[in-house]
């Protein structure tokens, strides 16, 4: 006779809200037409890092450039030192539109005229600062985590998840311009329906502390106390802060 098998239990639902620096943005609007689709934050090559390697090759060409300028003497500069300045031009240009498209207004809520970035969904928002097939093993935030994971059957969108956020935006903007907190709440309904109603551990890493907690007084005064709290109570089964900045 062959025994029962027992049903496994499903596995808790994770959902993962990241720190600023591994919450990813992506511009969909840009008046640099090459630029739409671009991951912007973190983005190694945009910040010229590519280039660390002779970044200091290119900022002595730099100087020896303008000494020559100033000695009516000097000897002209050679081919190898026009490609050096014609290079470091490019990082200059590079970085400058970098910048133009991360910086806010002076409101610290409005983008500048043609432009929009927006937080990467998913756990793609949350896994490696820069992807690649060399960059990602020096720039790995949760990517090792979500590895370890699904090895042990956790699945994208059914019972594991992220939240990135602009982290440019406070609070309050992060909910009236993007629904942050609202549609953070119906992806934490998705993952408990989708693990057999079973509530989902809140994994949170250094600001990411801080909006999880704001989350959390958010459901209190969008339901309101009781059923806020009723809500946390049936949906949340527990908050894993990680370098969390609670005292400031």
């Amino acid at each position: 006779m062959t025994p029962a098998v027992k049903n496994k239990s499903p596995l808790t639902p994770v959902l993962i809200i990241p720190g600023f620096m591994s919450s990813a943005l992506t511009v969909e609007k840009s008046p640099q037409k090459s630029w739409n689709g671009k991951r912007i934050w973190m983005n190694l090559s945009s910040l010229g890092f590519q280039s660390l390697r002779v970044g200091g090759a290119l900022r002595e060409n730099e100087k020896f450039r303008a000494s020559q300028q100033n000695n009516p003497k000097g000897n002209k500069s050679s081919e190898s030192s026009d490609a050096l300045h014609q290079q470091y031009m490019k990082e200059v240009e590079c970085k400058s539109r970098w910048v133009q498209h991360m910086c806010l207004r002076d409101d610290m809520k409005s983008e500048k005229d043609g432009i929009e970035v927006r937080p990467v969904p998913g756990c793609a928002g949350v896994d490696y600062l820069s992807s690649g097939a060399l960059t990602e093993s020096l720039t790995y935030v949760f990517g090792p985590v979500l590895v370890l994971l699904k090895s042990k059957g956790y699945k994208e969108g059914i019972n594991l998840d992220a939240a990135p956020y602009d982290w440019r935006l406070s609070p309050d903007m992060l909910q009236q311009r993007d629904k942050y907190f609202t549609n953070t709440m119906q992806t934490i309904t998705h993952l408990y329906r989708q693990s057999n109603n079973t509530p989902v551990i809140i994994l949170c890493h250094s600001m990411g502390c801080k909006t999880g907690h704001f989350l959390f007084n958010f459901v209190r005064f969008h339901l309101g106390e009781d059923d806020g709290q009723k809500w946390l109570d049936k949906y949340i089964h527990s908050y894993v802060p990680i370098g969390a900045p609670h005292i400031g």
